[in-house]
């Protein structure tokens, strides 16, 4: 029901291919792949316009597209292992639950960097998620952003 009608299934994209997302049109610059330790794979996307730099995460699962669009964020002087152990972060005043954990491997597939391993803890708020990855080296990322439907997703054409 919510599928992007495009003939490009939204997981299969290349570097180059352009589409239209919030009314802006987007191109993708890299393309990495998240194996899950819970069997799942997903795709993510480097998207690029003239404004800005973000992330589209996409898992076919179930038989459906699940999108995540993400920007990265700065969160100084987090303390990872106390926000896990209470089971929220407060971000602007916000209460975001930890709702799920994941570990996993990582690989950029433009770049063909060696795999990196990491956990990846999402904090929720309705459809608005920060997510909190610590990497093998132990350092930490974070990002900010929703689940999208992927008919949101339009136009998409190669170079």
């Amino acid at each position: 029901m919510f599928e992007n009608k495009s003939k490009y299934p939204l997981n299969k994209l290349k570097v180059g291919f352009t589409f239209k997302l919030f009314k802006q049109k987007w191109t993708i610059t890299e393309i990495a792949e998240y194996s899950w330790n819970t069997g799942n794979m997903s795709v993510e996307y480097t998207i690029e316009n003239t404004d800005k730099k973000a992330f589209l995460e996409v898992e076919f699962y179930k038989g459906k597209f699940e999108v995540i669009y993400s920007e990265a964020l700065t969160l100084n002087n987090i303390n990872l292992d106390l926000i896990i152990e209470d089971g929220y972060l407060i971000f602007e005043n916000k209460k975001y639950n930890l709702e799920e954990t994941f570990s996993g491997s990582y690989r950029n597939m433009t770049t063909f960097t060696s795999t990196e391993n990491l956990i990846s803890y999402q904090f929720y708020l309705k459809d608005n998620c920060i997510s909190v990855e610590k990497w093998d080296d132990g350092s930490i990322e974070s990002f900010i952003g929703e689940e999208i439907k992927p008919k949101k997703i339009t136009n998409i054409n190669t170079l």
